[in-house]
């Protein structure tokens, strides 16, 4: 099978004029960035170890090894039985390297009646894994059983305790890569997000060397930023899970060769909440701009950029179509009198088909859209989204932390969009290149 590797470009291009100089300086830190860069060691085979289930898992392989207590036990992998047996175990092979997978084990008594159910959503691991987004392919393992859910992560390095969300209220702070919720209720939806902070020296990758460096100057020397805020990046990990009871539910193998073919509507809008913003660039003759005084609403009609894509899905492939707009930018002078407007180029918003086959769809967003009226940094950001014929979502991106960033999703007939993502601006210098970015991700557990 042809595999596709996706690569998140971080490095922002700077557009200001090089120097000699400058370029002696970037040539000193690239040259200690390549000699760090390679020192990374390759981990292929990542494992996990819970009271439920202890998990290893390769880039073609997953298996599973649980506690003996029945008699005699069954495995789904979705809704095809893929063992059958006294042994409380199970190897697969021959997978897909990056993909989700969602497993059933039932243990049974001597009649073949089902004493417990669990259910367990894994990956397999990445060919030749990129961490230029580093929760792009980050395997991430949930476990459902009665009473209780239980998350599992790969360790983020540089990271050593994650706060934990569930439907937005917090509820754990962990010092290891689990967090298990035993105070559930099994007919009710739940949405965790694990959220963390890591400075970029502590990165592996050669751009985070650079932009660490060039990232505490600019926090140095910007007016109502710090350095340590230029240099810190922040990362959201979300996973939205179904009703347990549902998801324990007995496997219907009827559906074996049924896949529901779905219209799915991806919306990413950049907007300014102030009604009016000072431009941090103070010997800028335009000393303001306005904004679009709004908070996050997906149906606003006030942004600075918009992206909507389509994704209709066929039987064994997908139509793709995309729509993009950019809001008029709008220079007022001290005394709040109008001097100019202009609307920013839209080249640079692309949007990629990036692969479709009977298991899953993927799409790809780049967008930087800069200020038409003066020189100042980009809106940059990019996002890669997975979509599963059996209904599950993955989806992950970057972008600067200025200014806000909200990402909805709805099925085309759904009148309401689902929140998938939304941060808030740190200020607009925070829009420079060298600065830290936001890291995203979510993804569900529904099916």
């Amino acid at each position: 099978m042809l595999m596709t590797h996706f690569s998140f470009p971080r490095l922002k291009q700077i557009g200001v004029k090089i120097t000699t100089r400058h370029s002696l300086l970037a040539f000193g830190i690239a040259g200690l960035a390549y000699l760090v860069s390679h020192k990374r060691l390759h981990r292929a085979v990542i494992k996990t170890t819970s009271l439920m289930c202890k998990i290893e898992r390769k880039e073609d392989a997953i298996k599973l090894v649980w506690p003996n207590e029945a008699q005699f036990y069954r495995v789904f992998r979705g809704v095809q039985t893929i063992y059958s047996g006294p042994e409380p175990y199970v190897a697969e092979e021959g997978l897909t390297a990056g993909t989700i997978y969602t497993y059933t084990i039932e243990s049974m008594d001597e009649a073949r009646h089902v004493l417990n159910r669990m259910k367990i959503q894994t990956s397999t691991t990445a060919e030749n894994k990129k961490e230029d987004n580093i929760l792009l392919d980050l395997v991430f393992t949930t476990i459902v059983a009665k009473g209780q859910i239980s998350l599992e992560w790969e360790p983020i390095k540089g990271i050593e305790r994650y706060i934990i969300y569930r439907n937005g209220m917090k509820v754990g702070l962990v010092n290891g890569c689990s967090f298990s919720d035993r105070s559930i209720s099994e007919n009710q939806e739940y949405t965790y997000t694990i959220k963390a902070r890591r400075p970029l020296p502590r990165s592996e990758q050669e751009t985070y060397a650079v932009k660490s460096f060039l990232a505490s100057i600019v926090g140095a020397f910007k007016k109502g930023s710090s350095q340590e805020q230029a240099a810190i990046e922040e990362i959201t990990n979300t996973k939205r899970i179904g009703h347990v009871q549902q998801l324990l539910q007995s496997i219907d193998e009827s559906l074996v060769d049924r896949m529901n073919q779905r219209n799915w509507q991806l919306r990413y809008t950049t907007f300014l909440p102030e009604e009016w913003l000072k431009n941090p660039n103070l010997a800028s003759k335009v000393p303001y701009f306005k904004g679009d005084g709004r908070g996050f609403d997906p149906e606003s009609s006030r942004y600075r950029t918009r992206v909507d894509m389509m994704i209709r899905e066929t039987e064994k492939d997908a139509e793709i179509d995309f729509s993009k707009a950019v809001g008029k930018s709008e220079a007022y002078d001290k005394a709040g009198v109008f001097l100019e407007e202009g609307v920013a180029s839209d080249e640079d918003i692309v949007v990629k088909h990036i692969l479709s086959n009977k298991e899953k769809t993927t799409i790809q967003l780049t967008h930087s859209v800069g200020n038409p009226i003066i020189l100042s940094p980009a809106v940059d950001y990019k996002v890669i989204g997975t979509f599963y014929r059996n209904g599950e979502i993955n989806i992950a991106g970057y972008h600067d932390q200025a200014p806000h960033h909200e990402v909805y999703l709805k099925e085309a007939d759904d009148t309401e969009w689902q929140p998938l993502h939304q941060a808030k601006s740190k200020g607009l210098e925070m829009m420079a290149r060298p600065t830290a970015n936001h890291l995203w991700r979510f993804s569900t557990f529904t099916q």
